[in-house]
């Protein structure tokens, strides 16, 4: 497996995660040394620095790690068109060159829950990436094992394992933070987003996405498949979204629209013409389908959505209301039907 070489502007940044405190190198190259006696090892070139959690949370790290090892369910050229379509329609990027150009102008920018480092790569992976900026990629689970081995050879790129309710960082260390899909699988989204603000400079730039809340009949089985999945093993749990993306594809295969003629107030409804598929995906339960991606690729999507034991829907009003008691002043907030984007920036 690929090693990291530890930045010497990433060390200047590193904290003790239950502190802040800076951290101290020891005769042992592999451990970093934090004040009160606690120490941190270094494997392969990444720190890990990794504060004690709960069981949830913990089942939370260990299935993005198996999900993001499966690399054959979401690096194809199809899937990734999908997501970089989607990603700068809610962002608000004219396109990829402009999206990778603004990253690289920055100076630190910290990408919270990277995972295997999927959702950067759609604008770090480019030849308009020249590192003028020093990306660090942060998980709470071994997916940053897999970043390295997918974008480790990209200029001034690093990786960092640790958690987003403590992050290893002192308090303003970033002018960008990226977080994409991550923050709602934690203990407490607004916790989140307060302690991504800690580390984030004044005047500086905080990108996230979270899930919102959806409509009654989605929110109730949405909760009823995430607690039939929790005593599976992630193997069984997958082979269970199996079966529910085929629900999905025969939804879909139906090619059929409903109408619905005036809102339906008690269940959340809007009036409208919708695709039959895409209807009881936004309203009933989550069955997601795209006919140009591979049937395990629609298996990753699903699983990614009903498998962590955390995964808080919010409203845009809390996450407004969260910014702001976080000293974020929100520039853009794009809500759609699955999720909020926003771009906020540090007071």
């Amino acid at each position: 497996m690929k090693t990291q070489t530890l930045s010497p502007d990433l060390r200047a940044l590193l904290a003790d995660p239950e502190t802040q405190q800076s951290l101290a190198t020891t005769s042992n190259p592999e451990v970093l040394q934090a004040p009160g006696g606690r120490s941190y090892p270094i494997v392969r070139g990444i720190p890990r620095l990794l504060p004690g959690h709960d069981e949830a949370q913990g089942q939370t790290q260990d299935c993005f790690a198996f999900k993001w090892e499966k690399t054959d369910t979401y690096d194809s050229p199809e899937t990734k068109k999908m997501a970089l379509d989607w990603y700068l329609k809610k962002y608000g990027f004219e396109s990829a060159g402009a999206w990778t150009s603004f990253y690289d102008s920055r100076k630190y920018i910290l990408d919270i829950g990277c995972g295997s480092g999927f959702s950067a790569s759609l604008w770090l992976d480019s030849p308009l990436w020249k590192g003028k900026a020093m990306y660090v990629g942060t998980d709470i689970s071994t997916a940053v094992d897999v970043g390295l081995q997918r974008l480790g050879h990209l200029p001034n790129v690093q990786f960092v394992q640790g958690d987003a309710l403590r992050l290893p960082y002192g308090d303003g260390a970033f002018d960008t933070i990226f977080s994409e899909g991550v923050l709602h699988h934690t203990p407490s989204t607004a916790a989140a987003i307060a302690e991504g603000a800690r580390v984030l400079a004044k005047g500086g730039q905080f990108h996230f996405y979270v899930y919102k809340k959806k409509a009654p009949l989605r929110e109730f089985a949405d909760d009823h498949v995430r607690d039939e999945l929790a005593n599976l093993s992630n193997e069984e749990a997958w082979e269970a979204m199996r079966a529910l993306t085929e629900l999905g594809k025969a939804l879909a295969g139906l090619k059929q629209t409903l109408v619905l003629p005036r809102d339906i107030k008690v269940l959340g409804l809007k009036e409208g013409t919708f695709d039959l598929q895409r209807f009881f995906y936004n309203n009933i339960g989550k069955v997601f389908w795209n006919d140009t991606m591979t049937f395990e690729e629609n298996v990753h999507i699903n699983f990614d959505w009903y498998r962590p034991a955390y995964a808080h829907r919010q409203t845009p009003e809390q996450v407004s209301a969260w910014c702001a008691e976080a000293n974020l002043d929100v520039q853009r907030m794009e809500v759609d039907d699955s999720g909020i984007t926003v771009i906020a920036t540090k007071r």
